[in-house]
């Protein structure tokens, strides 16, 4: 695509929209949510994605995760027009405007072809403007279009309708893999690899968007939509128009600006190529401006089915289908640059990659038993590390019961893994959906009564997203001083606004190995589900995180005194920061701590 003009920067905008009187009485009230919870003190600020197409109510998701999801399943359509109607198919949602004609309706997509032109002016000479508003206006209709097609397909039934129970298959537009997980090993190695994998996504997403779009990224910019408070989607458009309103590109981002009833301020959702969550943080403002999301954490999740499956699920966006064997390989390779040059030449050499693909697959056969998940295994021969440990060193209750010791080639390379960072201990967790404690109406809004919602698998990765964030916190805990005290509300009360809502949520991860040196971390650690914290001697749970925010709630004032006395209990896992790989044999639990 050709080279587009740098769009203003949020920056600008935020100092232009200073000027301009773009908060209603009624939104003006919109900004307390709670006893002492304002909108200044949410982690996110989105609108609810859409509502059940046969209860009607609302189904819980944020709407650019719903665009982000459909526009990346587009993607196998190979076509710029297609991709970027997806992206902005339901782009008038935040503007609220629900009509009672023959029945109720949400207006919601673009269908005056002059905004089409204005926000896509950019994009005249590259995209043939007339075919993108074709495909978003009548992306309801069944199987119409593009749009219509993914929306109708079993993306949806997969991903946005399905029951998050169903244990989900192959689909249109899906992908998911079987992994078999008893044992801590294998699950330990569930959530490296997840790690792994979805590193790898969020690079083949943005290639994708790169080769059909021109583009790596995609950022959501809601804007307020002025002191009218308008509810009609011809008068925004109209708005629109007048302040000349324009989809560009800044560096490899494409910006989209969002309208929005309800935003009293500008909130962006990045979605990027990266690997972490990034939270932007306005020092001077005391707020959370916007939140940058990997592609592929907003894409793809794991889908635990009782104690012994796992499924690894993403959208399909029109890549050659990963393979687990080339996940694997590159998570050693990504695991080997963290050691000494001295242990990087030894490291994994005796792993066969096929035997553990077949082993968590649930492939391999033996008439042995792996004495550590039980599942089929190998003897143990003189040349594996494994025998001499197990042999002189290791102390487990197996391996006294059993005479031929056996090990299976998963559990094989878990236990060399732990091995290789014996030595400075591994925290690694699975993140779990964060739980709502409290829901509230922030308005009223006609189809939007109940403060129950459909959940779905969608719900399901929008939730560990929000979990995810809410840990991604951990980064600023060295910054708390007296002078950056506003800091505490994020941690000690977290919040979320999807409007016309907003929830007070608990986040909450699964421990599968945490920062044991010079013992078996993984073993040691066992498996502990439900942690809000976890501890050196005791882990958090949430319905002690619940008391704490009550006890926060009616004493603000304490929040750094709160803040320090849980660094120092949950020090050095407060806020579970990943150990991180790094060159070199150094210990990071040491470099970790406080």
């Amino acid at each position: 695509m050709r080279t587009i003009e740098k769009e203003k920067g949020l920056d600008e905008f935020l100092r232009i929209s200073k000027n301009k009187p773009t908060k209603t009485t009624k939104n003006s009230e919109l900004r307390v949510m709670g006893d002492n919870v304002t909108y200044d003190s949410a982690l996110v600020k989105g609108t609810i994605a859409r509502t059940d197409k046969y209860s009607g109510m609302p189904h819980l998701d944020e709407l650019t995760h719903h665009l982000i999801a459909v526009s990346i399943a587009s993607l196998k359509f190979d076509s710029p027009e297609v991709v970027m109607a997806a992206l902005i198919h339901d782009y008038f949602k935040p503007v609220f405007d629900i009509r009672v004609e023959k029945r109720t309706q949400w207006y919601h997509f673009i269908t005056d072809r002059d905004v089409y032109n204005q926000l896509l002016t950019e994009f005249s000479d590259s995209l043939d403007i007339s075919k993108v508003a074709s495909i978003s206006q009548w992306h309801h209709k069944n199987n119409s279009n593009e749009i219509s097609h993914v929306e109708n397909s079993e993306l949806i039934s997969a991903i946005e309708i399905g029951v998050p129970f169903d244990v989900p298959t192959n689909r249109s537009y899906t992908v998911a893999y079987n992994l078999k997980i008893p044992g801590k090993y294998r699950m330990f190695l569930l959530a490296l690899i997840k790690d792994q994998f979805t590193r790898i996504l969020s690079e083949k997403y943005s290639e994708r968007l790169q080769e059909v779009l021109g583009v790596k990224g995609i950022r959501y910019e809601y804007r307020p939509i002025g002191d009218n408070g308008s509810s009609k989607i011809e008068e925004v458009g109209e708005q629109i128009l007048r302040e000349d309103w324009k989809i560009t590109f800044d560096n490899d981002t494409l910006v989209i600006p969002l309208p929005s009833k309800f935003h009293t301020g500008p909130f962006y959702f990045e979605y990027y190529e990266g690997a972490d969550i990034v939270i932007d943080f306005d020092k001077k403002a005391k707020v959370i401006r916007g939140i940058k999301i990997p592609l592929g954490k907003a894409s793809s999740t794991v889908y635990l089915v009782g104690s012994r499956e796992a499924y690894l699920v993403y959208v399909d966006a029109g890549f050659e289908p990963l393979h687990l064997q080339e996940i694997i390989e590159e998570l050693l390779d990504y695991l080997r640059s963290s050691l000494s040059e001295k242990k990087r030449k030894a490291a994994f050499t005796g792993i066969e990659l096929d035997k553990v693909v077949n082993s968590l697959t649930g492939h391999f056969s033996s008439d042995r038993a792996c004495l550590f998940c039980g599942e089929p295994g190998e003897p143990i021969t003189d040349r594996d590390s494994t025998k001499s440990i197990l042999k002189n060193k290791f102390t487990d209750t197996w391996s006294f019961l059993s005479y031929e010791k056996a090990i299976c080639p998963a559990c094989k390379l878990g236990f060399e893994i732990e091995e290789n960072f014996r030595s400075r201990g591994l925290i690694q967790y699975l993140v779990h959906e964060a739980i709502i404690e409290e829901t509230k109406l922030l308005a009223s809004v006609p189809i939007f009564k109940q403060q129950t919602f459909v959940k779905s698998i969608s719900s399901k990765i929008w939730l560990e997203l929000i979990s995810d964030i809410y840990y991604s916190l951990h980064k600023e805990q060295d910054k708390m001083n007296k002078k950056n005290t506003w800091l505490a509300k994020f941690y000690l009360d977290p919040a979320v606004i999807v409007y016309p809502y907003a929830l007070r949520i608990i986040p909450q991860i699964s421990l599968v190995s945490s920062r044991y040196p010079q013992k078996k971390f993984v073993l040691q650690s066992g498996l502990h589900s439900n942690v809000v914290f976890p501890g050196n001697e005791k882990d958090m749970t949430p319905e002690e995180f619940a008391r704490l925010r009550k006890f926060y709630s009616s004493n603000l004032d304490l929040g750094m005194y709160l803040l320090k006395k849980i660094r120092s209990v949950y020090s050095p896992t407060f806020g579970i920061p990943k150990v991180d790989t790094q060159k070199g044999g150094g210990s990071r639990a040491r470099k970790g701590k406080g």
